[in-house]
């Protein structure tokens, strides 16, 4: 058996290996040569059921964090000592796990989990960049936080990996609306954070398109929000947490038990910085490059109302849970652009950069965890 200790080192070292071997293979390729790209989808298979073996299988270890807490919660209720109640707070996750705890182990339960964590997050891929599955699958994988969500904050990981399906399904038609429609209602019975990506989805499809330049719209909304936090961040957080609306949120904000967790507390200039990426290479591509189209359009402006919630509240403890509500979408809007839309001669080499940034800052923050 593997230890425990050796998963993420090998989880990362692992896609290490194939984004190299995928930077080294695909040298200068034109935008014409990726969009046109027959992309080898039963790789992208392979490689998502080993991975989904390789984490869903993991041992029950305090290396994985709230894995030992949703085991000892399976345990209670294999033994009748723990019950489903439809009052639950996310009552489907609740109830999914009551059910698999009537006749299957715990492994086999965080398998399942596994197969939709990062079977989603496969067929999200397939939908949305049908030619490039291969390379938008290994920029989710090495997102960071993507092995985090998929081992330790599960419930939120497989309510986001959800909803990137929903995302791919909202401008099809009624009928792909009525399927995004009961992929949202999943994602949010599984875990109730998902109403803040639903809603700004919900804006961004049939709110902003009425407005000319929407995207700078959300853009300078983003940088209010900014402002707003630096200026009376401690009023909205208050103000949030009286909303009421999740218990959840209120002890994410206003709970300063785990602070000594933390590299830093306070406003994260450095989570900032990594979250506006994205909106810099969406304002290249869409204003600055007059390239765009529907789909683009809806991913950027729902990342950026997204994180101009979690900018405001940017200050409190469990704020990375909060940043996981955008950054669920970010290898999705920098692969997108890079695989659907003419941006450059030489697009070949900019995607296989980008691709380098975004595996180095995972990898970076591995390396300073450690």
């Amino acid at each position: 058996m593997i230890p425990a200790s050796l998963y993420q080192a090998i989880y990362i070292n692992l896609l290490f290996i194939l984004t190299i071997l995928y930077v080294i293979s695909h040298q200068d390729l034109s935008f014409r040569a990726i969009y046109h790209g027959r992309d080898n989808y039963a790789a992208s298979l392979v490689l998502s059921i080993i991975l989904i073996l390789f984490l869903g299988l993991r041992p029950v270890s305090y290396h994985f964090v709230d894995t030992v807490n949703y085991a000892e919660k399976y345990r209670l209720l294999q033994f009748g000592l723990a019950q489903y109640s439809p009052e639950d707070s996310d009552w489907l996750f609740a109830w999914f796990m009551d059910w698999c705890a009537q006749f299957m182990s715990v492994h086999m339960f965080f398998l399942i989990i596994e197969l939709g964590y990062i079977g989603c997050t496969l067929w999200a891929c397939k939908r949305l960049m049908r030619n490039n599955v291969w390379v938008a699958l290994l920029m989710n994988l090495v997102a960071f936080s993507f092995y985090s969500y998929g081992i330790n904050g599960i419930r939120n990981g497989l309510a986001c990996s959800i909803m990137l399906v929903a995302f791919s399904y909202i401008l099809g038609s009624n009928r792909d609306k009525i399927i995004a429609a009961i992929l949202c209602f999943c994602a949010y019975n599984i875990h109730h954070s998902m109403a803040l990506p639903i809603l700004m989805m919900v804006i961004s499809v049939f709110v902003l398109p009425k407005f000319k330049n929407s995207l700078k719209l959300t853009i300078a909304f983003w940088i209010l929000s900014i402002f707003l936090s630096l200026t009376v961040g401690d009023w909205l957080e208050n103000f949030f947490a009286n909303l009421g609306f999740d218990d959840r949120l209120n002890s994410y904000i206003t709970n300063d038990d785990y602070d000594d967790q933390f590299s830093s507390v306070g406003f994260r200039w450095d989570f900032l910085l990594y979250s506006v990426m994205p909106i810099i290479l969406g304002w290249y591509v869409v204003i600055r490059k007059h390239v765009s189209n529907k789909t683009y359009l809806m991913l950027l402006n729902t990342y950026i109302l997204c994180n101009s919630f979690w900018v405001m509240l940017i200050r409190s403890s469990f704020s990375a849970r909060f940043a996981y509500l955008s950054w669920f979408i970010y290898p999705i809007l920098l692969a997108y652009p890079l695989l659907k839309l003419p941006i450059w001669r030489d697009q070949g080499n900019k995607l296989n950069w980008i691709m380098l940034a975004n595996f180095g800052f995972t990898y970076l923050m591995w390396l300073i965890r450690k």
